[in-house]
């Protein structure tokens, strides 16, 4: 696999991240727990995947996948055998009281990155995505023979501000057929459509509505 290894998303103009997962297919390796693994989104933002895991070299893999979820119940094992299944990011390094991985150029420099993807959260999807895989070993082999995917969870970043007697909901412009909805209580029975035709100015579309006595819950719904 090419060093990074590259994935370009594109076409999520407006939209920000709320979750991502990474999945790596047919992960090999004769020496497991000298891979170091290191993804950097768009924006620099960085996570370390998976460092010092899966024990010595009496426990190597073959054709792996390998899924990274925050919300996965376990971290990957670093003591004992790797084994398929979905994992948290991992930093056996920091467990075993060894030094951060150190990723050789073009990997972003001193990088010490934590073990967790929500340091994508609430970022701008589009652009490349780089794969940093290293192992320390001079005398291991391996591979991720079938490549690396991401699984991204979108949302469109609404925003309100008070102006006035009225609340203005806007969303960027390059978000369109979407229905603004309005409730009192957080109920799957209490939404309404807001009837106020949604303006368009200065990149974003616009809702003014008046501030009504009490809570009031907007939500933005693709139709």
């Amino acid at each position: 696999m090419p060093y990074p290894s590259t994935n370009i998303v594109s076409g999520l103009s407006g939209l920000v991240l709320q979750k991502v997962t990474v999945t790596l297919q047919g992960f090999s390796h004769t020496f497991p727990s000298d891979v170091d693994i290191l993804l950097v989104g768009p924006q620099g933002q960085q996570t370390l995947l998976m460092g010092c895991a899966g024990g010595q070299n009496k426990y190597s893999v073959t054709n792996l996948t390998l899924t990274f979820d925050d919300d996965a119940t376990n971290s990957l094992p670093v003591g004992s055998a790797l084994t398929n299944g979905v994992f948290k990011p991992t930093d056996g390094c920091l467990a075993l009281g060894y030094l951060p991985p150190e990723f050789p150029p073009p990997a972003p420099a001193g990088s010490n990155a934590p073990a967790a993807l929500s340091v994508f959260k609430n970022t701008d999807a589009d652009g490349t995505w780089n794969l940093f895989a290293l192992s320390d070993g001079t005398t291991d082999s391996g591979s991720i023979a079938n490549g690396w995917s991401l699984n991204l969870t979108l949302a469109v970043p609404v925003q309100i501000t008070h102006s006035g007697t009225n609340v203005v909901v806007s969303w960027p412009g390059s978000i369109s057929n979407c229905t603004l909805q309005l409730a009192a209580i957080l109920s799957a029975q209490a939404w309404s459509n807001v009837l106020t035709t949604p303006a368009l100015g200065a990149g974003r579309f616009n809702v003014t509505n008046p501030v009504y006595p009490g809570n009031g819950f907007y939500r933005l719904i693709k139709n």
